[in-house]
């Protein structure tokens, strides 16, 4: 059992409870992806003997990440991620341009609101660049989803 010490904060600075760890094939050219799409920085990296990254956090745009290469047991897993923007079409168009390959073109989204698209990144995770554009109640959203179901449905 590990014996907490009072002096070290459990959760890091900057950090939140949870915070995405993505295993990967690719960890430079996702990195170079995030930076050229999103804005991402690089906090820190280590890096095995062999030269592959071993482990990065980065920052998108105030959300800590953290990412490494599969070892062992643990192969990669592409993962989905929601990533907040002021202007999704603007983002989805960046992350096009720096090799992003897309699932879905940017699209408003009226049962809950939001206006997103989604590009696959270099090692086949999926991220859903969305721009919220309506505040929607969860009620709101189930009864949207139900005059959906009836085929009569208007915002």
């Amino acid at each position: 059992m590990v014996t907490p010490n009072p002096s070290v904060k459990p959760i890091p600075d900057g950090y939140t409870a949870i915070t995405p760890y993505l295993m990967v094939d690719h960890v430079a050219e996702t990195v170079a992806f995030l930076k050229a799409a999103f804005d991402a920085t690089v906090n820190g990296q280590l890096s095995r003997p062999d030269g592959t990254i071993m482990h990065t956090q980065l920052e998108v745009r105030g959300s800590k990440l953290m990412m490494g290469s599969p070892m062992g047991e643990f192969g990669a897993m592409p993962t989905s991620i929601y990533l907040y923007v002021e202007d999704c079409d603007a983002v989805y168009a960046r992350a096009m341009k720096a090799g992003g390959t897309s699932v879905m073109d940017p699209t408003d989204m009226t049962l809950e609101g939001e206006r997103y698209g989604g590009v696959t990144d270099p090692s086949g995770n999926i991220w859903w660049i969305a721009t919220h554009i309506e505040d929607v109640s969860w009620e709101e959203q189930a009864r949207r989803v139900a005059a959906l179901a009836e085929g009569d449905f208007e915002k």
